[in-house]
């Protein structure tokens, strides 16, 4: 039942960010009429920008209760999936944690070589390192510590220019800068690489 309600909420806050999106394609094919014709008056012109200003936020607005209402399912789908981060560049792994947090996912940055207390002692769904030059020896032996099981999903992002080299122990390897939507799919193993 309660999943009924969910894909309820889900199809009413797309059909009205569908609706959203028609009127403010609308609006801005209107103003961009009108704009392109200088001679026209001027009072329609301030009519079409306020028009459009209006059918921007309100899609601005649904595409936050859709993102909201899609956060949360998804949260619920990825609550259980452990994912370990290793750092590369700081801001870049806190930021990929703070939105894999945001996705449900419980992540984790730690170290490439962890002490024996900071190792993974539960299932990981995935490690994801976070490589800004090619990857050495230790890096290999660090991150294959990290495989708490077959299932393990192995992620490197590296610089595109550094793609054609081997990045051995690593199921998938995505060019920085990605997105999380692209790390996501590698995680669940929905992306062929």
């Amino acid at each position: 039942m309660a999943n009924d309600i969910d894909d309820g909420s889900v199809g009413h806050a797309k059909a009205e960010f569908d609706v959203a999106l028609r009127r403010l394609e609308s609006a801005q094919r209107r103003l961009q009429a009108l704009v392109a014709n200088p001679g026209d008056d001027e009072a329609a012109l301030q009519v079409a920008r306020s028009a459009y200003d209006h059918a921007r936020l309100l899609w601005l607005s649904s595409e936050a209760a859709l993102r909201s209402i899609t956060l949360v399912e998804n949260r619920q789908a990825h609550a259980n999936r452990r994912i370990v981060i290793l750092p590369g560049s700081s801001h870049v792994t806190e930021s990929l944690a703070i939105l894999l947090r945001l996705r449900g996912f419980r992540a984790t940055i730690m170290s490439k070589h962890p002490a024996g207390l900071d190792r993974a002692v539960e299932p990981t769904a995935a490690v994801v390192a976070d490589f800004d030059g090619r990857q050495e020896q230790e890096d290999e032996l660090a991150v294959n510590r990290l495989r708490t099981s077959p299932a393990t999903r192995m992620v490197a992002m590296v610089p595109a220019a550094l793609l054609h080299h081997e990045w051995h122990g690593f199921d998938a390897v995505l060019p920085k800068p990605t997105t999380v939507d692209a790390i996501i799919r590698v995680i669940l193993g929905d992306a062929h690489e």
